[in-house]
């Protein structure tokens, strides 16, 4: 019996088996020297295979793009790193190409505020003090805004939401996993590096800068705290796909990546992530829980007590991020750079109050002024506060239209709480926002950094869709009632 066994491993593959091994070796090796020696060709070629497998698959391409969200790969291409976040833009060829698929194109109610924004745009590009990095902060938004029509038109059912959230979902898992790993090996690992390769370029300025490790997981991101508001706008999604299950078992998949997003925050140690989270589900329990809300809120302060007294004293040391060889990074180093930080960005807007300064162009005041005493590395940044830097870059008319679509997301979606499928949904998504609003007095990776903020407006467009599926079904009912 074993010596068949044996023997019928022992049988010589035949040609057609051969053939296909050898191009798999081939393709294989092409692909490490390419990754070793051109990262552009292979950049390029990667680009070509997407275009031609979802020429005419949109949403297919878009799923893609949400679980790419996080892995935002960048390739050099002579001096530009050209980054996978530009798929959003070239999204949009295979999506005007299937456009007799579809009945006709959705535009957003937030057309007039998304115009406010066109405006700020073109007067930053015309204002600019380097232009090439308007350019790619310009893009971003502009890529960001489209998404937004993107998921407009292309999520039509409850099916593919649900799916389309179940990626985002695998795909958050997948940071936290790497983030453990890093946790585990106390470096950033060589995943982080090929996620993030360090590249002197104008289109990103200090690219090629980077902390030390600081004893706090950050994952694939591009700092513990833009990961801390990542993992806070994904939690809802996953408690929404484990609430959705018709038994909610300790062991359900979805059950354990919120564990392991909530393992994750705690890593991060950002404490204006954990205070947003912990403040958004106090609200939300005011909101819905008429009955027990102040028996569930005292519980959700207490808890919140315990874990500030555990910071502060016994874990305190073990939370201190250490960078400049451990001179720096207490928690008291933490409020001093942000005060002064919050500063000059309101200084900034002083200066111009009804458009700010302009889009990039904070950025490049901020390295000129040195305000914080290291060089161009220490004060070419934002201020970390996204509404003070809101108004520093586009004024109160900048701060106010984008307020408007947020506010309005979180209203609308709201509204459908009693909604028999989709009221689970838009509270959670609602919930999303909210986090992020809260978390933007702390940070402004939520509105700034490139994945938090790829997924934020990704959440925007989804919340809008959702208002639409409900109007739909709503209407349909009414006919059939009417019938």
């Amino acid at each position: 019996m074993e010596s068949a066994f044996v023997n019928s491993y022992a049988q010589p593959l035949s040609p057609s088996s051969r053939k296909l091994a050898l191009w798999v070796a081939l393709v294989t090796s092409a692909c490490i020297f390419a990754a070793v020696y051109a990262p552009a060709a292979l950049g390029i070629a990667c680009a070509v295979l997407a275009g031609v497998a979802f020429f005419d698959r949109p949403f297919s391409l878009l799923l893609v793009m949400v679980f790419l969200i996080p892995f935002n790969f960048v390739v050099a291409i002579g001096p530009i790193p050209v980054a996978t976040e530009l798929l959003k833009v070239f999204a949009w060829i295979p999506f005007l190409c299937s456009r007799e698929a579809r009945s006709k194109f959705r535009t957003s109610r937030y057309n007039k505020w998304f115009a406010v924004w066109g405006a700020i745009i073109a007067l930053s590009l015309l204002r600019s003090n380097d232009f090439a990095y308007t350019v790619k902060e310009c893009v971003r938004l502009i890529s960001n805004i489209g998404l937004v029509y993107l998921a407009l038109n292309l999520v039509d059912s409850r099916e593919k939401l649900l799916r389309l959230l179940k990626v985002l979902t695998v795909s958050t898992f997948l940071v936290a996993c790497y983030g453990f790993y890093q946790f585990a090996i106390q470096d950033y690992g060589s995943l982080f590096w090929i996620v993030n390769p360090r590249l002197h370029t104008s289109l990103s300025h200090y690219r090629e800068e980077f902390w030390p490790w600081r004893n706090r997981m950050i994952s694939v991101l591009t700092s513990e705290m833009e990961l801390g508001h990542y993992f806070n706008l994904c939690l809802p999604i996953a408690a929404l796909l484990w609430f959705s299950q018709e038994r909610r078992r300790v062991l359900s998949k979805w059950f354990l990546m919120l564990i392991a997003m909530l393992v994750g925050l705690l890593l991060t140690f950002t404490f204006g992530a954990w205070l947003a989270l912990a403040a958004t589900t106090g609200l939300f329990v005011l909101l819905l829980d008429q009955k027990r809300r102040w028996k569930l809120l005292a519980g959700a302060l207490l808890v919140s007590l315990v874990g500030v007294l555990l910071i502060v004293g016994p874990l305190r040391p073990f939370a201190e991020a250490k960078f400049f060889g451990g001179q720096v990074g207490s928690f008291e180093w933490d409020v001093f750079t942000r005060l002064k930080a919050w500063s000059f960005a309101l200084a900034t807007w002083k200066s111009h109050p009804v458009l700010g300064v302009g889009i990039g162009n904070y950025e490049v005041l901020s390295a000129e002024s040195d305000w914080l005493g290291f060089g161009p590395i220490g004060a070419g940044s934002t201020p970390h506060e996204t509404y003070f830097y809101l108004l520093a870059e586009s004024g109160i008319i900048g701060l106010f239209s984008m307020l408007a679509i947020m506010i309005s997301s979180i209203r609308n979606n709201f509204k459908l709480n009693k909604h028999p499928q989709l009221g689970l949904i838009g509270l959670a998504l609602s919930f999303s926002i909210v986090v992020n609003l809260i978390g933007g007095f702390s940070d402004d990776s939520p509105f700034d950094g490139p994945h938090a903020s790829y997924l934020l407006w990704l959440v925007i467009g989804l919340s809008e869709a959702v208002v639409n599926l409900a109007f739909g079904w709503a209407s349909q009912t009414r006919t059939l009632e009417q019938a």
